[in-house]
């Protein structure tokens, strides 16, 4: 799969099969998530595979959405900013870390689609009760938890694609912001 096909097939997975994810496949998604571009290639991400069930189960209450996927699907990866690594802002008034994690985590995900794996970004979760459950030190923060693995066969375990996107002279415009 190409990676146009990947972008037009990815949906957020919404059932997962329980079947382990094997170790060559997350590799390959995690691989994809280490080559994305980020500010001078300062790589500002970790990555951590949750696959203990009790880890999981703990992870699920950390997450006010999302719990069910976490605790169905059979592992689990949440992905972290570094704050050391990238002492940057994006037009003086935001951190740059959110938008190279996001790249990386777009990545990370494409890469599953094409492998045949659904995911599912999570982002509605207590920060420090994932960084207690993950012992995670002060300066690193988790940005998305993504459940991981085949999709159930019902539907293909995805979910269905939201009605329509906007046309293109909805959110492109050239010279001057027209909106």
């Amino acid at each position: 799969m190409d990676v146009l096909e990947a972008i037009r097939a990815y949906r957020p997975c919404g059932q997962f099969d329980p079947r382990p994810v094997p170790p060559e496949k997350l590799q390959t998604v995690l691989s994809a998530a280490r080559l994305a571009p980020s500010h001078q290639n300062l790589q500002p991400w970790r990555f951590v595979i949750v696959q203990d069930d009790e880890h999981r189960r703990q992870l699920a209450q950390a997450c006010s959405r999302g719990a069910k996927l976490i605790l169905e699907a059979p592992a689990t990866i949440v992905a972290f900013e570094v704050e050391e690594d990238i002492p940057i802002t994006v037009g003086g008034f935001m951190s740059a870390y959110p938008l190279d994690v996001a790249v990386a985590v777009s990545h990370l995900q494409l890469a599953a689609t094409a492998e045949g794996l659904g995911t599912c970004w999570i982002v509605e979760f207590n920060e420090q009760k994932v960084r207690q459950v993950l012992q995670v030190a002060d300066g690193i923060h988790p940005i998305a938890v993504l459940p991981i693995g085949f999709p159930a066969p019902a539907n293909g375990g995805r979910s269905i694609a939201p009605e329509g996107r906007k046309s293109p002279g909805e959110i492109i415009a050239y010279d001057e912001y027209p909106w």
